[in-house]
């Protein structure tokens, strides 16, 4: 399953305006890269097409989440007296999640 902008906004339950349809394309793909990089590429078959059983569900889960607290991906950098935005993450995998996406991460022996 490759997740929607739609599937997104149907399951945020929220009403649908263009706004909200930019912030979940900007959601979805933060759930992307952070689903990829925690798999290591795995989450895709040998082509790159096609997910994994689950991942798209992760993945949807994940920007939902996103889109209801959008201010959980910041970045904070202070410089002596001067502090700026740069970009933290500071949501992170259910532990349902996390069991979907082992199954597909790369790990040291």
């Amino acid at each position: 399953m490759k997740p929607t902008v739609d599937d997104l906004v149907v399951l945020a339950d929220q009403r649908d305006t263009p706004r909200l349809r930019s912030q979940a394309v900007l959601q979805l793909a933060t759930a992307e890269g952070m689903v990829a990089g925690y798999c290591r590429g795995r989450h895709v078959d040998a082509v790159g097409e096609n997910r994994r059983p689950g991942v798209g569900e992760v993945v949807l889960s994940l920007a939902c989440r996103l889109l209801a607290n959008p201010q959980q991906v910041q970045v904070r950098e202070q410089a002596s007296s001067v502090s700026m935005l740069r970009g933290e993450v500071t949501v992170g995998f259910t532990l349902a999640e996390q069991f979907v996406l082992n199954r597909y991460r790369k790990r040291a022996l």
